[in-house]
C-alpha cells in the first residue's frame, strides 16, 4: 500500500504538473488503498481535478468530507463499496464506474441518481432519461409527503407472479405466506428513507422484489421446502482485517422443514441455518431493538427465543436458545410492544391471544422460571378463537382479527395490561378481555390467514380478502373521531383489482 503523499499525486497526475492546485487527472489505480489511507486535507487542494481514478483498491466508502469541486469524472470500479451515500459530496460528477463491487444493489443505483444531480452516465452507459424521472419522482414524493398527513390513495404499480413451481404461469396452487420490506439501518431504501425492497416467500422460494420497477432481483430456492415466514434483522458483522463491527442486514426464513435459512442478500449469500424445531415452522420475528434476537413459532405448540450473534467475515456464526414458551395452540402472528420489546411479546394464535413476559434470567439453568404465560382472549371474537391477523398502530393501539366475524378490531394494549396480575410468580394462566376501542368493516369470509398489517407512521391498517381486495383504514381520523362509538367503522378505501377502487368513507 502506498502512502498518499503530495509528491505521489504528482507522480501520478496527468499531464505532470507541479502544483496540486492545477492538477486536472489523477490515477490512483491498484495501490491497495483503504478509505482511511485517502487523506481529506491534502486531496481537498486538487480545486482543478476532472478525473479521478480509483479503481483496484479496497475502498468501503469515500471519506467523510471531501470536496472536489471540478470532479466530472469518478473510477471506483473493483473496490469494495458499501455506502454510497458518502459520494453525496461529490455533485459535480457527470460520469461514475462503479462494476465489481460486490455489495452494490439496485437501490445503491437509484440512490446515486438522487444524490448526485448532475450525473448521466453510470457503468459506461447513459442514464439520463432514467435519472431525471428518478429524480422527479422523488421531488414529487416529497413535496407531498410534507404538505400533507391527508389519507393516501393506493395504486397498484405491478403484477408478478414469482413462486410458481418451476415458474410456470399456470401455477396458481402455489400459496405467497409473507412479505416483508427491508428496514433502513442497512441503507436499502433511497435517500429520504422510503423503503421500496421487499422480500415475499412462498413454496420453496424466497424473492427480493424493487418495488419501483417490479423486477425480481434475487430468488433463493430450497427443492422440496415450504416458506411460511420471513424476517429481516440488522446484525453486527467483523471485516477481514478490520477490527471495527460494521451493520449487516440480513434476512431470516423458514417453512415446513423446522429449519432457520439466514441470508446476506446484499453478498448473494445464504450464509447458515439451524434446526428451531421437528415440526414446521409457522412465524419468525426478530427484537426490533436487539436484532441478534429472534423468536420462531412452531406448529409443535412452542415459542422459543434465539440469539443469533453476529457474522465474522467467513460468515461463522453462533446460535444459541435462550427461552422455551408453551401455547395451547399454533402461533400464527407475533408483535412485540413498541414501547417494551425487551420485555413483553403478544403471540396471534389458532385459539386466542397470548401475552408473555420474556425478560430472560442470565442464569441458563433459571431461565424458564422468569416467564409468564397469561391467556388474553378479545371477547368480541365469541366463539371464534383462531387470532390470524395482528399489528401495532400505536405505542397502544393494536389492530386484530379473526375470519369468519367480518371485522377487524382495535384494542387498547396497555389498558388490557393493566388487568394482568401484577404477580410474576404466579403460574394460574388468567383470561382477561381486550379493551376493545373500535370495530373496522371487514369482509365476512371464512378463508383464514388473510394477511394484516399495520403502517404507524402513516395511522394505516391494511387487510386482505378473499377476492383480492385491499382494505385500508385511516386510523388517524380514527382517533380524531369519537372512537368507541359502537358500530362497525367501514374502510376508508377499498382497492378492488388493477384501477377500480370503491371508496368507504
Amino acid at each position: 500500500m502506498a502512502k498518499i503523499t503530495e509528491k505521489l499525486l504528482l507522480e501520478k497526475c496527468t499531464p505532470k504538473n507541479t502544483n496540486l492546485e492545477q492538477v486536472k487527472a489523477l490515477n490512483l489505480s491498484k495501490l491497495g488503498l483503504k478509505s482511511s489511507d485517502l487523506p481529506v486535507p491534502l486531496l481537498s487542494r486538487l480545486h482543478c481535478l476532472e478525473q479521478l481514478d480509483l479503481s483496484g483498491n479496497k475502498l468501503q466508502e469515500m471519506p467523510s468530507g471531501l470536496f472536489l469541486p471540478s470532479l466530472r469524472s469518478l473510477d471506483l470500479t473493483n473496490n469494495e463499496m458499501e455506502d454510497v451515500t458518502t459520494l453525496d459530496t461529490l455533485t459535480t460528477l457527470e460520469d461514475l464506474r462503479m462494476e465489481d463491487n460486490l455489495y452494490i444493489t439496485v437501490n445503491d443505483n437509484y440512490k446515486l441518481m438522487i444524490l448526485l444531480p448532475k450525473l448521466r452516465f453510470y457503468n459506461g452507459k447513459d442514464i439520463s432519461t432514467t435519472a431525471n424521472h428518478i429524480r422527479h419522482v422523488n421531488s414529487e414524493d416529497l413535496r407531498k409527503r410534507h404538505s400533507s398527513q391527508e389519507p393516501v390513495s393506493l395504486q397498484p404499480l405491478h403484477v408478478l407472479q414469482c413462486h410458481s413451481k418451476q415458474d410456470s404461469p399456470d401455477d396458481f396452487s402455489t400459496q405467497l405466506w409473507a412479505c416483508s420490506f427491508q428496514p433502513l439501518q442497512d441503507y436499502y431504501g433511497d435517500v429520504n428513507g422510503a423503503t421500496r425492497i421487499v422480500a415475499t416467500c412462498g413454496g420453496e422460494s424466497v424473492c427480493l422484489i424493487d418495488c419501483e420497477t417490479g423486477l425480481v432481483m434475487k430468488k433463493y430456492k430450497v427443492p422440496g421446502e415450504d416458506f411460511f415466514s420471513l424476517a429481516w434483522s440488522t446484525v453486527l458483522m467483523s471485516r477481514k482485517g478490520n477490527v471495527a463491527m460494521r451493520p449487516c442486514s440480513i434476512l431470516a426464513a423458514g417453512g415446513k422443514r423446522g429449519l432457520v435459512k439466514l441470508l446476506h442478500p446484499r453478498a448473494n449469500m445464504a450464509y447458515g441455518e439451524f434446526r428451531a424445531s421437528r415440526k414446521a415452522l409457522s412465524i419468525l420475528c426478530f427484537s426490533p431493538r436487539q436484532g441478534n434476537l429472534l423468536f420462531t413459532g412452531s406448529y409443535d405448540k412452542k415459542i422459543l427465543m434465539w440469539d443469533i450473534g453476529g457474522v465474522d467475515s467467513k460468515y461463522n456464526f453462533k446460535v444459541t436458545q435462550l427461552l422455551v414458551l408453551e401455547t395451547t395452540s399454533t402461533p400464527l402472528h407475533f408483535c412485540l410492544p413498541p414501547a417494551t420489546p425487551d420485555t413483553h411479546l403478544i403471540a396471534a394464535c389458532e385459539e386466542g391471544l397470548h401475552s408473555y413476559n420474556i425478560q430472560h434470567n442470565k442464569d441458563p439453568k433459571k431461565r424458564s422460571g422468569s416467564v409468564v404465560c397469561l391467556s388474553l382472549s378479545v371477547c368480541a371474537y365469541h366463539d371464534y378463537h383462531t387470532i390470524d391477523g395482528l399489528g401495532f398502530v400505536t405505542n397502544d393501539v393494536v389492530a386484530s382479527k379473526s375470519h369468519m366475524q367480518g371485522s377487524i378490531y382495535l384494542w387498547s394494549w396497555n389498558d388490557t395490561r393493566a388487568q394482568l396480575p401484577n404477580n410474576k410468580k404466579k403460574k394460574k394462566k388468567k383470561e382477561v378481555c381486550a379493551v376493545i376501542l373500535a370495530e373496522l368493516q371487514w369482509s365476512s369470509t371464512d378463508i383464514a390467514y388473510l394477511s394484516l398489517n399495520t403502517c404507524p407512521s402513516k395511522g394505516y391498517v391494511v387487510c386482505g380478502d378473499e377476492r383480492g381486495r385491499l382494505w385500508t383504514y385511516h386510523v388517524t381520523d380514527l382517533l380524531k373521531a369519537n372512537f368507541r362509538s359502537g358500530k362497525a367503522i367501514p374502510a376508508t378505501e377499498v382497492l378492488i383489482s388493477e384501477t377500480t377502487y370503491y371508496n368507504y368513507s
